[in-house]
């Protein structure tokens, strides 16, 4: 039988387990007071603080049997389903709520039954926020304020990490309480953990299991492989590294003896390249080293990453859902999932959890969620982007651009692309190219209509050239016939009579010259009109052009200001530069970029409104933490907001 450390490792501590439960007196005293005379609390703190621990083993061992019922309620897969199902399982008579059953009804019947006050704690709470629906968030809170509301006695506790408690803001108007009663856990200082390491290591439970040399020497030790600038310490860092020591006193027993002697743990056992902050990655790689030669070089990773979510916290999944996701990333099994969960759970990386008839699995802790986020490959992080990108371009409006289709493509070697997102790059592709073929048409037609325009315009020139020649040619000719006549008749006057039939011949001749000058002038007129013709269709084409663009510049407009009214900023920014790539006259050119100036500082205006009010409105509850990244944020864009920086002062 192989002897395993006693320490809790990345367990949370349960109420049998008070005995080996320290450093958190003070806090149990206060949380106990806290929720004296109210009828629900905030419970938040940084991951790793304890918070569990300090619910699961401080509070409940604060209550006797009688004075409480306490149920622990995590989402699973609903969280409204979740908190019937886990009263259902305490009832005698179990009920079949309908849609219309409230929370209160449900309570009412323990309590009916068990006549004790109901404590409902739900535990990582943040997993709601993280992961449900607006739907199921909606009919969360909505249902919370009536059962606050309600006359049957109970209390409610919502445990969460307090990174997210700024996302409670937008449900706030459905439970406006929700801030009322708040409760919050900070990580241990060295002092207090070394306290908790030396009454750990001096526990009457573990005496059977080591022995320890100058425990407060070895306290030390482990403290010095902290970075001195760290003042809090997750205490999960501790756990992990007293159960390596562990290992390692268990590894200096005589191979006869590893069954009956006892290890001894001290300072000796500390080496040069620990680091406590680096504990939990070394036994993760450590551990992933080991399962390769079984389970594959991929898939014990690749199933650790299946559990966390985009923010790199641990989701609870089926076993269904893990082959799921293993099969949709082409992960392939060497041996049944069954047998790699098993050798997970007994490596203390994932703890499973039964809900009647339904089984689950989770990662053992936040703290080791976050560190299988950090031991992503590039391939499973180029993978979450995609996914990450997908989502977006998913509930985006509309066809995509060229640019678009080019970016989604790039990804699509890393993840599959969702069947409804591929169907509208079809579309947007072939919406692409019939317009481009459209376009091409269009061109290839306006190229025709100018060139026959100005051909006919040529023509007309060449034959308005060819009349004036000969225009020019008659009219000298007529110069000439009337020269000659002139002469003639000179002559004719003396030889009067001789003459008569010749100035006769004459006058005949300057009549047709006359005539064939009048002629020539009216060819000339004709190749003129002709010409003035062409250039008017010319003038035509051109201006139907600019009609185009002009009209197409107020739909750009037109949209910009749509966009702009919904306050979808960067999408009107978009538009006014699109028209202003229309815009031909210096004025209209003007009035865009005053446009797209305007918007970007409604932009700037709105970013800053909605930072300030969520940092101030955090600052006001006292929620420092998270409301520093949005005062900063506001101060970005208005260094010298007096709100702002009296309520970052405070908090800082």
């Amino acid at each position: 039988m192989i002897r395993s450390s006693p320490f809790k490792f990345l367990d949370s501590y349960q109420k049998d387990d008070l005995d080996v439960f320290f450093g958190r007196e003070q806090e149990t005293d206060k949380l106990f007071d806290a929720l004296s005379g109210v009828k629900h609390l905030l419970v938040y703190g940084p991951s790793g603080a304890g918070k569990t621990s300090l619910i699961e083993c401080g509070l409940r061992n604060q209550f006797s049997d009688a004075d409480w019922l306490a149920l622990t309620i995590r989402r699973g897969n609903n969280l409204n389903d979740s908190v019937f199902a886990g009263i259902k399982e305490q009832l005698q008579a179990p009920f079949d709520p309908d849609p219309d059953f409230e929370f209160g009804q449900a309570v009412e019947a323990l309590f009916d039954e068990q006549y004790k006050p109901v404590y409902l704690l739900f535990d990582q709470f943040e997993e709601l926020l993280i992961q449900g629906s607006h739907a199921e968030k909606n009919e969360f809170f909505t249902r919370l304020n009536r059962l606050i509301r309600y006359k049957t006695p109970c209390r409610i506790l919502l445990i969460m990490r307090e990174e997210f408690i700024g996302h409670l803001s937008e449900f706030e108007p459905l439970c406006p309480s929700l801030f009322q009663h708040r409760f919050r856990l900070e990580k241990m200082n060295r002092s207090n953990v070394q306290r908790t390491i030396e009454n750990m290591l001096a526990a009457p439970r573990y005496s059977a299991h080591f022995s320890v040399t100058d425990a407060d020497v070895l306290a030390q030790t482990i403290l010095s492989k902290l970075p001195d600038t760290q003042l809090e310490i997750e205490l999960a860092h501790v756990q992990v590294f007293l159960g390596e020591l562990w290992d390692r006193a268990l590894a200096e027993v005589p191979r006869n003896q590893k069954q009956t002697a006892l290890p001894r743990l001290h300072a000796g056992l500390v080496q040069p390249d620990d680091n406590l902050e680096r504990v939990l990655d070394r036994f993760l790689k450590n551990q992933l080293a080991e399962l390769k030669p079984a389970f594959g070089e991929k898939a014990p990773l690749e199933l650790l990453a299946a559990m966390i979510s985009e923010r790199h916290t641990k989701l609870q999944l089926g076993l269904a859902e893990m082959e799921a996701a293993l099969a949709k990333n082409a992960v392939a099994l060497s041996q049944p999932l069954s047998a790699l969960l098993q050798e997970l759970e007994q490596r203390r990386i994932l703890r499973t959890l039964k809900s009647g008839e339904n089984t689950q699995y989770e990662i053992s802790h936040d703290v080791l969620a976050r560190v299988v986020g950090q031991n992503l490959t590039e391939e499973m992080k180029l993978r979450e982007k995609a996914r990450d990108v997908y989502r977006v371009y998913e509930e985006r409006r509309g066809l995509f651009s060229r640019d678009d289709l080019d970016y989604l493509r790039a990804f699509e070697a890393f993840l599959a692309m969702p069947e409804g997102l591929k169907t509208r790059m079809v579309e947007s592709e072939n919406e692409l190219t019939r317009k481009a073929r459209e376009e091409l048409e269009n061109t290839r037609r306006r190229l025709r209509l100018v060139r026959g325009l100005l051909g006919a315009a040529v023509l007309a020139l060449v034959v308005a050239g060819y009349f004036a020649y000969a225009a020019s040619v008659s009219e000298e000719k007529a110069v000439i016939s009337a020269t000659q006549a002139d002469e003639s008749a000179r002559k004719a006057k003396e030889n009067e009579k001789i003459a008569l039939d010749a100035s006769e011949k004459a006058e005949t001749r300057r009549i047709e010259a006359d005539n064939a000058k009048t002629d020539a002038l009216r060819q000339k007129d004709i190749a003129e009109q002709k010409t003035l013709e062409a250039e008017a269709a010319l003038q035509r084409q051109i201006a139907a052009e600019r009609e185009a663009k002009k009209q197409q510049l107020q739909s750009f407009r037109a949209q910009a200001g749509d966009f702009r009214s919904k306050k979808q900023y960067d999408d009107a920014i978009a538009a006014y530069r699109s028209a202003l790539t229309l815009a031909e006259d210096v004025k209209t050119r003007r009035e865009l970029q005053s446009l797209i100036a305007q918007c970007q500082s409604d932009k700037r205006d709105n970013d800053f409104s909605v930072a300030k009010e969520r940092g101030l409105r955090l600052a006001d509850i006292g929620e420092c933490k998270a409301a520093l990244s949005y005062l900063r944020a506001a101060l970005v864009i208005r260094p010298g907001d007096a709100a702002v920086l009296d309520a970052l002062k405070k908090c800082q």
